[in-house]
């Protein structure tokens, strides 16, 4: 079922119903653009931390535009699964600037994405932080009208104008079925307004005049009301129909939160960094400080990608694309019998429905799931939904770590990874330098995999089992005969390298302030009679004190070092 914002309102209570049913629900989203391919583009040599400051940069950069969400529920007397699906338009929050990728649109466009409905009627969304830091700022924001202060009304036309809604006030008051008074805004001038605003909100009680836009067409509302308590209570209600309007989607995401229902995606990296990023709270800066983050509102996770990369699927299953995956597993893993939940939409197995639409491809993932976990219990898969299943334990918040040599998941809750890459050479060469350069300067070392970062910068792999005394035998080797604008290193070498340079800095910083805090006593302890005869200079420039956090040495910024400088997200 697709959902905008003209069914929202209507379709939200069974699809909060369907959600909280639900055994698990799997998910997928689209978006504007995947990664800024010349500042992020991903390496196969990227730590854990590398990779998730890529990908959160995609994250805060480009947009979701559609969020697909199907809820699964295993029904133990059919021996099947029931499923609802729903796929919502995303359009965002009002005023915000986001990157798009053509390529990335017209891929969509190809696929049949609906750009006119997106931007017709896309939802709103805040995050659940932006929704909090709204609700706090209501205890600071009184809603009680200010007291009206009347103006002179000199002019003849103003007069007759007083007069005129004088007499349909005393009517509306009057009138015990009537509420509201709307005037036509189109031939009221801001003259006009200001009278009612003060003359007319100053002679009768408990009333308020405001602006309000209907059918595109501003209009004055003058709305009675029986006390001033009722009139609070109006304000109130409004406020918090119009803040829930903006909080549109994430209500869903709430609902999947706060039930803690298991979260099943497939490649799911991008699709998480968006969520928590738009729907929960900004991506913090640190990888840990995320999984801190993570672990304090997101329920479990689970990655069909990953599952699918082990065997036995990975033997019978190459390419493990969601549509090829879906497309074997339903042909050579017997999945049990899917049917649609009572009263609501979804998809069948074997029916022509168009991928990457994000309803359908959150269905196929479910799909897959189920079908995969069936196979891993075997004759047992009956007895209970697969969410139980123990061969989760070794996959539960565990997400693919797509085009990664030796990573081949993101720990989202508990230690990374951490790969021997003690026989990996570092080369920085000439731009000018192409794999058969490499090779050469390598001849040595076969066979072996050349992994590009820059034009100047690349990571060499024996791919054959080296120990560490031959690697420096062959590093030598290579050093003897290395051409002098290129530099070797093995992988260990050139970090401990990273780690020495950082730490000499702080160390430096520290000294820095520590022979400034001693300069500064022991001219505190002179003499007043000795300190008058002494000249004092104003510091150079050049000898400033650093008021960059840390005071690693390093001088503040001028306004034309910064000048010319463009954040990623500068066009904002």
């Amino acid at each position: 079922m697709e959902v905008t914002k003209e069914n929202f309102k209507e379709v939200l209570p069974s699809v909060l119903e369907a959600i909280g049913k639900a055994d698990f629900v799997a998910i997928d989203a689209e978006f504007t653009g995947l990664r800024h391919y010349k500042t992020s583009s991903y390496c196969e040599l990227d730590t854990a931390e590398e990779r998730y400051a890529k990908s959160r940069e995609a994250a805060r950069s480009f947009g979701m535009i559609q969020f697909g969400v199907t809820a699964f529920r295993y029904m133990r007397e059919k021996s099947a699964y029931s499923h609802a699906t729903f796929c919502f338009y995303l359009l965002g929050k009002t005023g915000e600037i986001l990157y798009y990728d053509n390529c990335s649109l017209k891929f969509l466009a190809d696929c049949g994405f609906d750009f006119n409905k997106l931007y017709k009627s896309g939802l709103s969304y805040l995050s659940l932080l932006e929704e909090a830091e709204e609700r706090a700022e209501y205890a600071n924001h009184s809603l009680e009208p200010q007291t009206p202060s009347p103006i002179k009304v000199a002019e003849e036309s103003a007069k007759k104008f007083l007069e005129e809604v004088e007499a349909k006030m005393k009517l509306l008051m009057a009138d015990e079925s009537q509420q509201v008074l709307v005037l036509p805004g189109n031939n009221i001038s801001p003259f006009f307004r200001k009278i009612l605003y003060n003359n007319i909100a100053a002679k009768f009680k408990n009333i308020l005049v405001r602006l309000v836009t209907t059918n595109d067409e501003k209009n004055i509302e003058i709305r009675k009301f029986e006390s001033p308590e009722s009139r609070i209570k109006f304000l109130e209600e409004e406020r918090e129909r119009k803040l829930d309007e903006k909080i549109g989607f994430t209500h869903v995401i709430r609902k999947i939160l706060e039930t803690k229902k298991p979260v099943v995606g497939h490649n799911l990296v991008l699709d998480l960094f968006h969520m928590m990023e738009k729907m929960v709270q900004p991506l913090p800066e640190k990888w840990e400080q995320f999984k801190n983050v993570f672990k304090c509102n997101v329920p479990t996770v689970y990655d069909t990608k990953l599952i699918a990369k082990d065997p036995p699927f990975c033997v019978d299953i190459p390419f493990t694309s969601l549509g090829n995956l879906f497309s074997e597993l339903c042909s050579k893993f017997s999945p049990p019998q899917f049917v649609i939940e009572n009263g609501y939409k979804s998809y069948k197995i074997g029916t022509n429905s168009k991928a990457h639409d994000a309803g359908y491809d959150a269905f196929m993932t479910g799909v897959c799931f189920i079908a995969m976990i069936k196979k891993l219990d075997g004759a047992n898969w009956k007895n209970k939904s697969v969410v139980t299943s123990k061969h989760l334990v070794m996959y539960a918040n565990r997400v693919n770590n797509m085009s990664s040599y030796d990573i081949p998941f993101l720990n989202l809750v508990g230690p990374d990874v951490q790969p021997d890459r003690s026989q990996i050479f570092c080369v920085e060469c000439p731009s000018t330098w192409s794999a058969m350069h490499v090779h050469g300067l390598f001849h040595m070392i076969k066979p072996l995999k050349i992994v590009w970062v820059n034009s100047t910068f690349l990571y060499v792999i024996p791919l054959e089992e080296m120990d560490k005394k031959s690697c420096r035998l062959h590093l030598k080797n290579i050093l003897a005969s290395c051409p002098p604008l290129v530099h070797v290193k093995l992988y260990g070498d050139a970090l401990n390298s990273k780690r020495k340079s950082v730490s000499d800095e702080v160390v430096s910083g520290v000294e820095t302030r520590a022979s400034r805090i001693h300069e500064f006593k022991r001219l505190k302890s002179v003499g007043s009679d000795q300190l008058s005869k002494m000249s004092l200079e104003s510091p150079s420039a050049e000898e400033a004190p650093s008021i960059i956090g840390g005071s690693n040495g390093k001088r503040a910024p001028s306004k034309q070092d910064v000048k010319g400088l463009k954040g990623p997200w500068s066009c904002c």
